[in-house]
Parts: structure tokens; C-alpha cells; sequence
């Protein structure tokens, strides 16, 4: 519960770190190198948490309108802009292609320099973007649209980090999956709105562009929302900011300053002390936990799946069922309804209940479905998208709301954030590639090879998240159980020290090289596709 007050400071949690001493016997808690990161057993006054919620998921609202106008866009796109399929796959993707490498140093700079700093970056970066892909509109210039598009990628994916990294901190992992969970249910909002209102936007008036200038407006109203949000952050007290690496490396040089004026020699094990560094420490890298590799690793491809369909869905009705563009564009938006209801309730669920992995398989389940009615009958494609807007409200939920339970250190979630999103950009890339030169080798450019893709890839999910049960329920050594687990169990759990140290959330050097391996080959790939369809 809450604070009623502003001035009750939370207890922080310390992560002490080895510290061995000469001559004098000094006071170790004093002079420990340590992590001051979340509140533990305190909480922040309910106000505050609710202004944190309510701008952290406002922070992408822009680039996310301004993307998910694309897909009602593409027979607009292709014809004004002379270009095809594959073409067009490049302008979809463009915001991811940066983002297959951006993520990890963002992410790093998250931790580093603090999530107001990035926040306000990214939102610039994405504002530019916007107005770039804009002029390109009066231009007919396929470079210039795609060229805005990377511009706004620099900001676009690094900018969803803040977002967790909000909500993780003013939330204190306590009711996550909630707060996860709407903000998914308000992401879908925007996303419904931009295919809703894409094609009447393209028809207002005899300039087909304002389908781009609008986006770009929507993206300054929300470069001015971040700075509030900035503004609000930087004026709570000193002890309730999110915690930085900068912040945490200033504190270890004035207890060595300390020190040294006591005369008192202290040295320290630094192959156990968390190096906080203005540059990437890819150390850092040695410290991700096995089991998110193994999850990382196996998940290629999956986000970028969902994300191609999502884009292509308005023109697969198109296509399949005869449609004009603007009845497709309302009908592909419907899924994005139910996930305005269902997403929270689905994040309860993970808080109250547990079982977060299987909705991994019950998710590819429902896509596998999906796609086959859409892409194989000429069943009425409003109901398939309503079954697919079940899907889409957990289709992210599982893995966002597990990812701290991995990484459970405020300072480093950032990073690992990062790679995450730098191996579903790079996955983004990949897919909207290979599906449109799918599509362009099919007689009569029609979808079945696609959606054929698609089923495949959601059939390899169904089994990955079985998998993952059965290692986090069975094998309690290896994660203790915590993803299976509601949030009061969890905590009752390691409050009473019996969750001890699994060895899934331990590092592991051989599975970071074959997760590093993994993301090499997989942003190699992309950018090549890229380059091979944008020249």
C-alpha cells in the first residue's frame, strides 16, 4: 500500500560487493562498494506512482501512431512512390534496422545516464524522423520516406526501454504484470487508432501525405509530453530517482577520496564490483543470465512474425477477400480492441495466479488459427481479427513481465532490455523481408507462402513455451519456479531465502557466446536484406 506521504523514505536495497581491507579494521557496511537500487520494503506515494504510470506510457505513444499507419498505407505506398513488395518491406522495417544493434548501447545508456536523458533523445530522434518521412510524401521520394523512417528507428525501440525501466522502478516489480499490461492495452489503443484513421487521413484532402504529416504532429505533442515527464522526475527527491550508473560510480569515488584521506589502504576484488562506466563495459555481457539466452535466442523471429502480419493484415484482406483499402484498414483494426480490455486482466492474472510461460503456447495456438482462417478460407475476416486481438493481448505480456523476474537489478535492466529488442528488431527485418520476396515469387503476388511462414514459425513457438515450463516448474534448480509462481508466492518465497541462487538466472560465458553468436548472424542477415531491397 502506498505511502499516504511524500516524505517517507523506502528502505533501499543493498547489493554489497567483496571488499577486502589493509591495516585497520574498517567498518565493512560502511565502506562497501554497493548498488543502491529499488525500495524494497517501502513504497512511493500513490500519487506518484500513478503520474509515473500514466506518462511512462505515454512516452512512445507518437512513434508508435506514426508507425502503425503504414500497413492501411502500402497499395497508397507502392503506387505514389513506384515501388514493390520488397520495397515496401524495407519501408516497414526501416525504424527496426538501426534498432538491430541501437538497443544494447541505449540500453546500457538507460543505465548509465538515467532514463530522463535517453527518454528525451529518443523522443527527439523520433520527432525528426517523422518530419523527414513527411517531406518525402511531397516529394514522392522513396529515399526520403525511408530515409525519415531510420532517423525515427534511432528512438522508436530504444524509448519502449524507458518505458519498463519507469514502470519497473516506480512499481518496485510489484504488480508488474498489471502495469505491464496496460500499458500493451494502450499501446494497442494508439495502434488501433492509426489503422483506423490512416486511409482517412490519406482521403481528407487531394494530398496523400497528411497520412505522414499528421503522424509527425502527434510525434511533437508527444516530445512535449516528455518533457514534462522530465521535468516531474527530476523535481522528486534525490532518494526516490531511478538509480544510475553514473550515480553509482560518483558514490564509489567518494568513498575511495574517503578513504584515502583516512589513509586507510582498501582494496577491492573487481572481478566481483559491477563496473560503471561512461562507455559500454560489454563485461556487462557476462553477467546476463542463462536462461534469458535461452529464451533471447529461441524467441528469433517470433516478433517479427506477429509484427509482419500486423502490418499486412489490412492488405491480406485486400487481396483475399476483395475489400477497398479503407474497409480493410477498420477491419484489421479491430485487433487491436480486445487487448485494450483484456491485456491488464491478462497481467493480473500473471500477479495473482502465475503460469506466465503458458500463455506462450496457448498465444501461438490462437495465431496458428488466425492465420490459417485469414490466409486459407474466406471466412469473415472481422472475426478472425477478433480472435487475433485475443491474441495479440498476450502475445508480448509473458515475456515482459518475466524479464525482471530474471533481472533483478534496476541498473542493469536497461541492457539487458536492450538485447532483447535488438534481437526482435533484427528478427523484424528479417521477417518483413523474407515475407515480401515471398509474395513477390507467388503467382498473382498473393499470400499463401506467407502465411504458410507464419504457421510454421508459431508451430515452433507452441513447443518453446512448453519448453520453458517445464524447465522453470520441473527443474526448480534451474530458475526456483519464479515464472510459474503468483507475485505473493514469489515474494513470500525469497523474502524467506528459499529461493537461494538458481542457476538459470546465473551467467553462463558459454551461453553468452552462443546468444552473441546468434544476434551477430541475425543483424548480418538483416542488413544485408536491407541493402538488397532499398538500392
Amino acid at each position: 500500500m502506498a505511502s499516504s506521504t511524500a516524505d517517507a523514505k523506502p528502505t533501499p536495497a543493498i547489493d554489497t560487493v567483496v571488499v577486502t581491507t589493509e591495516g585497520n579494521d574498517l567498518n565493512e557496511k560502511a565502506l562497501a562498494s554497493a548498488d543502491v537500487s529499488s525500495p524494497v520494503d517501502g513504497d512511493f506515494p500513490l500519487k506518484w506512482k500513478l503520474t509515473a504510470l500514466t506518462c511512462g506510457i505515454a512516452l512512445s505513444w507518437g512513434s508508435s501512431f506514426s508507425e502503425n499507419t503504414l500497413g492501411p498505407l502500402k497499395s497508397t505506398l507502392k503506387s505514389e512512390l513506384g515501388i514493390d513488395n520488397a520495397q515496401y518491406g524495407t519501408i516497414s522495417s526501416a525504424t527496426s534496422l538501426v534498432n538491430t544493434i541501437l538497443p544494447i548501447l541505449g540500453g546500457y545508456g538507460l543505465d548509465y545516464y538515467g532514463v530522463e536523458w535517453g527518454s528525451m533523445v529518443c523522443s527527439i530522434f523520433v520527432f525528426l524522423g517523422a518530419v523527414i518521412s513527411a517531406a518525402g510524401s511531397n516529394q514522392d521520394s522513396f529515399s526520403l520516406v525511408v530515409g525519415g523512417r531510420v532517423v525515427m528507428g534511432f528512438g522508436s525501440t530504444v524509448i519502449e526501454s524507458c518505458t519498463s525501466k519507469i514502470l519497473a522502478h516506480w512499481f518496485q516489480h510489484r504488480g508488474l504484470g498489471l502495469v505491464y499490461g496496460a500499458d500493451l492495452a494502450v499501446g494497442k489503443l494508439i495502434v488501433l487508432i492509426a489503422k483506423a484513421t490512416a486511409v482517412p487521413m490519406r482521403d481528407a484532402t487531394s494530398f496523400w501525405g497528411w497520412a505522414l504529416w499528421i503522424p509527425a504532429i502527434v510525434c511533437f505533442a508527444n516530445l512535449l509530453q516528455n518533457i514534462f515527464y522530465v521535468w516531474w522526475a527530476w523535481s522528486r527527491p534525490e532518494w526516490a530517482h531511478i538509480p544510475t550508473g553514473q550515480q553509482l560510480a560518483r558514490n564509489a569515488k567518494q568513498r575511495q577520496a574517503l578513504q584515502a584521506e583516512k589513509g586507510e589502504a582498501v582494496v577491492v576484488d573487481h572481478a566481483t564490483v559491477r563496473r560503471h562506466t561512461a562507455l559500454p563495459d560489454w563485461r556487462s555481457l557476462l553477467r546476463v543470465p542463462r536462461f534469458f539466452w535461452l529464451v533471447v535466442c529461441s524467441q528469433t523471429l517470433q516478433a517479427g512474425v506477429v509484427g509482419g502480419f500486423n502490418g499486412l493484415s489490412a492488405d491480406i484482406i485486400t487481396v483475399t477477400r476483395g475489400s477497398t483499402a479503407q474497409l480493410a484498414g477498420y477491419t484489421s483494426a479491430v485487433q487491436n480492441v480486445i487487448p485494450v480490455v483484456c491485456a491488464p486482466l491478462i497481467g493480473g492474472f500473471f500477479d495473482f495466479f502465475g503460469y506466465r510461460m503458458l500463455f506462450v503456447s496457448l498465444t501461438s495456438a490462437i495465431w496458428i488459427l488466425v492465420y490459417s482462417l485469414v490466409g486459407y478460407t474466406q471466412t469473415n475476416a472481422l472475426g478472425s481479427m477478433v480472435i487475433a486481438s485475443l491474441a495479440s493481448a498476450m502475445n508480448a505480456l509473458p515475456f515482459l513481465a518475466s524479464i525482471p523476474l530474471m533481472v533483478n537489478n534496476q541498473v542493469e535492466l536497461g541492457f539487458v532490455l536492450g538485447i532483447w529488442k535488438a534481437f526482435n528488431n533484427s528478427g523484424s527485418v528479417v521477417v518483413d523481408m523474407v515475407a515480401g520476396r515471398l509474395q513477390d515469387i507467388t503467382a498473382g503476388n498473393t499470400y499463401e507462402r506467407v502465411i504458410a511462414f507464419f504457421v510454421a514459425m508459431k508451430a515452433l513457438e507452441f513447443c518453446l513455451g512448453l519448453f520453458y515450463g517445464v524447465l522453470d516448474r520441473r527443474y526448480v534448480k534451474f530458475l526456483g519456479g519464479i515464472l510459474t509462481m503468483s507475485e505473493t508466492k514469489r515474494m513470500a518465497v525469497e523474502k524467506a531465502g528459499k529461493l537461494k541462487d538458481p542457476v538459470g538466472r546465473k551467467p553462463s560465458k558459454n551461453f553468452t557466446a552462443f546468444g552473441l553468436a546468434i544476434l551477430s548472424s541475425l543483424v548480418v542477415v538483416a542488413w544485408v536484406l536491407f541493402i538488397r531491397y532499398s538500392l
